[in-house]
């Protein structure tokens, strides 16, 4: 997807060589997509602009659209469950609003703003009902980090605290990938890495880092666990014009 644009560009997982393109004519801003292998669909959300509300799309495999509906002026990442439903993490409003596939709220976890959880990045809903939730306050003294909370939206585990660079603490963590057994990796974005935590929220290892692999402003992850196959989308910021660009996705192999 390209910011401001309609379009959005298939390219081959093995060799990453574009492959096609969709024209999306109600597309005008995408900020992010999230693929279900259940309905065999895509579902995009249109970031629109600053001042009109915001949709998500849900496009099938051949680029057609099949549904959309209004998030009203909320917006953030997308995740989907297994069930499947959508996940919305709100980083405006500090909720976590879940859709059915037809678009209806089917409910809002609203998230302990007393235990500073603010301005959440990604959420993904695990199988027991619990979510795992990326997050960095903008302003503040609010954490940044990665915590797990209850479907009541009230704290359980976490990890990270005030904003920095040690192995226990993070820069805008912004992308989640939750494995099979609970382990989740994180894209700290403001630090240049991945990290790995176990499924105690508990730091395991750097996978990757801009020393070591050349990591600028990793935005988005992938895991392909079957193969041990990370895909990045990665971003260079321009101090100039306070902006990313010269965007790119690169794949890793995962020992």
């Amino acid at each position: 997807m390209h910011g401001e644009s309609s379009d959005v560009d298939i390219y081959d997982s093995i060799k990453l060589s574009f492959s096609r393109r969709w024209s999306l004519k109600e597309l005008i801003d995408p900020f992010d997509l999230g693929s279900c292998n259940i309905n065999n669909c895509l579902y995009i959300f249109d970031f629109k602009g600053d001042d009109q509300p915001k949709e998500i799309l849900r496009v099938d495999l051949n680029g057609k659209l099949v549904k959309k509906w209004s998030t009203g002026y909320n917006y953030g990442l997308l995740s989907v469950t297994n069930e499947p439903s959508i996940i919305l993490a709100v980083f405006n409003n500090h909720v976590i609003k879940e859709y059915s596939p037809s678009g209806p709220l089917i409910r809002e976890v609203n998230l302990s703003t007393y235990a500073n959880i603010l301005n959440p990045h990604c959420a993904i809903k695990l199988a027991n009902g619990q979510f795992v939730v990326s997050h960095g306050c903008v302003r503040g003294n609010g954490q940044h980090g990665v915590c797990m909370v209850d479907e009541r939206g009230k704290l359980t585990k976490m990890f990270g605290g005030k904003r920095g660079s040690t192995v226990v603490q993070m820069k805008e963590p912004v992308c989640l990938f939750v494995y099979g057994n609970g382990s989740v990796l994180v894209a700290d974005r403001d630090n240049c890495r991945v990290l790995l935590l176990n499924s105690d929220l508990e730091f395991k290892n750097e996978i990757l880092s801009g020393e070591k692999h050349g990591l600028r402003h990793p935005r988005r992850i992938f895991m392909d666990e079957t193969n041990r196959r990370l895909f990045v989308a990665d971003n260079r910021w321009d101090s100039k014009s306070m902006t990313y660009t010269d965007g790119q996705i690169s794949l890793f192999d995962i020992k």
